[in-house]
Formats: C-alpha cells, sequence, structure tokens
C-alpha cells in the first residue's frame, strides 16, 4: 500500500478465530496508513443444509458484525459455501453463477 496508489479496500475474511486476528491486525494496519476501509466481506460465513435448508456455521460463530465495528465500515455481505459455486469453478464456468447474496454483495459494494 505504500508503493501504489490505493483509495480503498475491502477487507475479506472467514469466520475462524485465527483469520479475524489477522484481519483485526490488517485493519488496524490499513487505518494507520489512513487508507479508508470501504466494507468487510465474510466468506464461508456458513451452508445452508440441503436436507433442512438450516445454517450451518461451520467454522464457528459469524464475526461479520465484530469486523464491520473493528473497522468502521459496513458489512457487504455474508458469503455462504456453495458447491455449485464451487463445480462451475471446476468447470471453468464461473459465470455463470448467480446467486441473491453475490448480488447484495455488489449492490453494497456500490454504495460503499
Amino acid at each position: 500500500m505504500q508503493t501504489l496508489p490505493v483509495s480503498g479496500v475491502v477487507m475479506v475474511f472467514s469466520p475462524q478465530e485465527l483469520a479475524a486476528m489477522v484481519v483485526r491486525k490488517a485493519i488496524k494496519m490499513t487505518q494507520k496508513m489512513d487508507v479508508p476501509i470501504l466494507g468487510v466481506v465474510e466468506n464461508m460465513s456458513y451452508v445452508i443444509l440441503p436436507d433442512t435448508g438450516k445454517k450451518l456455521e461451520i467454522f464457528g460463530r459469524s464475526k461479520g458484525e465484530e469486523m464491520a465495528r473493528a473497522s468502521g465500515s459496513p458489512l457487504l455481505a455474508q458469503i455462504p459455501i456453495d458447491p455449485r459455486l464451487a463445480q462451475l469453478c471446476d468447470e471453468g464456468n464461473i459465470e455463470s453463477y448467480s446467486s441473491d447474496i453475490l448480488k447484495t454483495l455488489v449492490d453494497n459494494f456500490l454504495q460503499a
């Protein structure tokens, strides 16, 4: 961030405690450098169980709101694990992926 001009960053993290610790440090570093944090995104936030439709937080409880508060920026989205996305990536066909949560992410990012 010192050699390239950066107008803002989006912090992306997963719910694991170790990842949260690293992101907390990155938030502090970014703030020290006076780089705006546009928002935070929690990746692999949960998985929807196919049999019940319930959310399972397999990597621990969400840290999305906590990271948003720590960064002073909005929580742009909490992205679930989606087997369809993994399959499309493996097939080289990611462009055909669509989901409501990604639309929410894009909308929130454009407003940030």
